[in-house]
């Protein structure tokens, strides 16, 4: 049995078109773009007031350098971060706050929602096969979650520019990666949606299941991290006092280094088998200047913002092809 593209478009364009004319969906863009003006507002503020601050402190150390002895390099304040990383970590942190409820509203119903109405079996009556039903639908919810994260993005970009900011090239990049992220982001709990959509029979069963999912991954797994990275990393080693001599000093920070990479790496990878704290890692990686270093130390928090919703999509298409709709 071959899938007929064209009936999987058809398919996928209802399910897009369906969703972009579904009021609660709408209302939920809507809140997020005033989140993201907001957002956008108080991060051009912070921006302006670290930009002040910094050229005011680069000001005087100049001075102060100017009266000093020139030979030694007087320290200089740290600029502020690229203002386009900061602002788009910032619309990061709204969608990893509230950006798994559009993707749950896009996928709890998805089939789940056909079964209540009994238009599935209608559906399945016509020429089209059950691979083909579950792939137009999944991809119509993939294209609706990509047109509203991309629809976010590019107001804040718009933003950006109406405030009378340059946008460079690489902050152009940064823009298509921290979207990429978030679309993986989304697209996790949109496949946990899915799969209990498949599962379940009604719409509020589905809802309810893929809530309580989001609940354990967002807060009892990231506490469950700290608590596990405490233990095993142990007590941080006791500071020998400000009189030591230099070599007490000195296996102090060697261990408080080990100490604290032993507690960051339990860490993350407890964090790995959640969808927010593999976003929230790859948020400040893709921010940087290098994308090929930042990825070398968080390529396991890529591949399980990956993992996540191909699991969760392939156990709901086994699930549908199964389903009996006597």
């Amino acid at each position: 049995m071959t899938i007929d593209l064209s009936r999987v478009a058809i398919i996928a364009r209802k399910e897009f078109a369906d969703h972009l004319t579904d009021r609660t969906f709408l209302l939920v863009l809507a809140l997020f773009g005033i989140l993201t003006v907001l957002s956008l507002e108080a991060t051009l503020t912070s921006y302006a007031s670290m930009m002040r601050s910094y050229e005011f402190l680069l000001e005087r150390a100049l001075e102060r350098a100017a009266h000093a002895d020139p030979s030694p390099l007087f320290p200089l304040p740290t600029p502020p971060p690229p203002l386009a990383g900061l602002i788009f970590q910032r619309i990061g942190d709204t969608f990893g706050i509230f950006g798994p409820l559009i993707a749950i509203a896009v996928g709890f119903n998805l089939i789940a929602g056909e079964r209540e109405e009994d238009t599935l079996k209608v559906l399945l009556s016509r020429p089209v096969y059950r691979d083909e039903v579950i792939t137009g639908k999944t991809l119509g919810g993939v294209a609706v979650l990509a047109f509203a994260s991309a629809a976010v993005f590019a107001l804040a970009l718009g933003g950006v520019l109406v405030a009378g900011l340059t946008v460079t090239p690489h902050d152009a990049v940064i823009v298509v990666r921290c979207w990429g992220a978030t679309l993986l982001f989304l697209l996790a709990y949109f496949g946990v949606a899915v799969a209990f959509s498949a599962f379940s029979e009604d719409s509020g069963r589905a809802l309810a299941w893929t809530m309580a999912v989001f609940i354990l991954f967002s807060t009892v797994v990231p506490v469950v991290a700290v608590d596990v990275a405490r233990t095993v990393a142990g007590p941080a080693p006791p500071w020998p006092g400000a009189d030591a001599p230099p070599d007490e000093v000195q296996r102090y920070q060697e261990e408080m280094h080990v100490h604290a990479a032993t507690y960051g790496g339990v860490q993350n990878m407890m964090l790995a088998l959640s969808p927010e704290g593999n976003f929230g890692v790859m948020r400040g990686a893709l921010a940087g200047e290098d994308l090929a270093a930042s990825l070398g130390g968080v390529w396991q928090n890529l591949i399980g913002l990956l993992a996540f919703p191909a699991i969760f999509l392939a156990v709901a298409y086994v699930r549908f092809m199964r389903i009996d709709l006597r």
